[in-house]
């Protein structure tokens, strides 16, 4: 989790291109079917205050748990309803235009490609599917295929061992690879119950917590009532 910029979900394999977007308006047919929506930002029924938005990054977090309704078991396995597949990745968020509360969450298809499904972080419906379909599609989707292959863990498990090592709630997930050895690992997001924000790094094949640290951008002293664990 890093202290300067907003975490990054996704690993390298499931990150979807703005532009794959403008390619694909006008297609037609079977090759439109999870295309990527360039229609407005999708309107939550939840949505955080303008001073809410403008938070630091650990205050902003706590306001997005405290008002979200689902959580990410609920969020991800209604994304693997809408797109069969295994999940990669999830993140709880906001909409950068309006506001709007809603769940991120990467699939691996059934089709073999990467997805990513926008999900109403209040009632858990469907706002938007993406597919990555940008030059690069075909390459991300072997590495990501190379991941899930490797992982033995699971985004549950992995999510239940983080809160194991940090109670609180989950506020991400993200299968990727280990950067001193390539290895799959997971990193989950947790909002501890100390109202600070955690990352906790397992290893995909074990489920061993690797490690965790906090983000270093985290003040005390916030009295908010969040969400119990999910």
């Amino acid at each position: 989790m890093k202290a300067t910029a907003k975490r990054t979900l996704a690993p390298r394999a499931v990150v979807l291109a703005t532009a794959a977007a403008v390619a694909l308006i006008g297609g037609t047919g079977a090759a439109t079917a999870f295309a990527d929506d360039d229609g407005p930002a999708p309107q939550s029924s939840v949505q955080l205050s303008q001073n809410e938005r403008h938070l630091d990054d650990a205050a902003k977090e706590r306001a997005q748990v405290k008002a979200g309704k689902i959580g990410q078991s609920e969020a991800t396995a209604k994304a693997l309803k809408a797109v069969p597949g295994t999940a990669t990745s999830a993140e709880l968020d906001t909409a950068d235009r309006n506001g709007a509360l809603v769940w991120e969450v990467g699939v691996l298809g059934k089709d073999h490609r990467n997805h990513e499904v926008t999900l109403d972080a209040g009632n858990g419906k469907v706002l938007a599917k993406h597919t990555d379909r940008d030059d690069d599609a075909a390459q991300d989707a072997a590495e990501t295929r190379a991941l899930v292959a490797a992982d033995k863990t699971g985004h549950g498990k992995a999510a239940d061992k983080a809160l194991q090592a940090v109670p609180g709630t989950v506020v991400s997930y993200s299968l990727d690879d280990n950067d001193r050895n390539g290895s799959a690992v997971w990193e989950v997001g947790v909002l501890g119950k100390d109202h600070k924000s955690h990352e906790v790094t397992l290893d995909a094949a074990s489920g061993k917590v690797l490690g965790q640290h906090v983000d270093q951008d985290d003040r005390d002293g916030d009295d908010g009532d969040d969400r119990g664990e999910d």
